[in-house]
């Protein structure tokens, strides 16, 4: 069994999620930043991705929509602000119409960082998602934040083996 836990500290608005994949760096950040690969396991089981653009690389965007059995969807806009192959990806929530950021952009209300560390051969991921405040946090992990990731890192863990 690998390990993996959710992390909420008292003091800082950040949800820490970890778990180590029987599967290399290279190969494990590499279904992180191909879509192909992304909808295959990203979100809770059944979901499904009609939308999964991502341009991987500093200021790119990745688009994002998850539909679910019963038909509802949800879209996200996300900007990558960090490509670090093997070791990291960091990524922030943006609007959708890239014509309302000017130059710059809304303060986020979630950053995420994933980084993949090499374990031995395998790899574990430490995905710190940063909210805005521990209410912010607080209520992400209420909607059920952790649970949908460990879905789909128990989705990753099984599209692993088929590779």
């Amino acid at each position: 069994m690998t390990d993996q836990k959710i992390e909420l500290p008292s003091d800082d608005p950040v949800i820490i999620i970890t778990r180590t994949f029987d599967a290399p760096r290279s190969l494990m950040f590499k279904l992180f930043t191909d879509p192909y690969h992304l909808v295959r396991f990203w979100g809770p089981e059944g979901s499904t991705y009609p939308v999964c653009e991502m341009d991987a690389r500093p200021g790119g965007e990745w688009r994002l929509t998850m539909r679910f059995a019963d038909g509802s969807e949800y879209p996200t806009n996300s900007v990558y602000l960090e490509i670090a192959p093997p070791e990291r990806i960091v990524y922030r929530d943006a609007p959708f119409d890239r014509s309302q950021w000017q130059d710059t952009l809304p303060p986020p209300n979630m950053v995420t960082t994933i980084l993949f560390e090499d374990f031995g051969g395998k790899t574990r991921i430490v995905a710190t998602v940063r909210a805005n405040s521990i209410a912010a946090r607080d209520m992400a992990v209420k909607m059920g934040f952790g649970q949908m990731v460990m879905s789909s890192y128990a989705r990753l863990d099984a599209y692993l083996k088929t590779l």
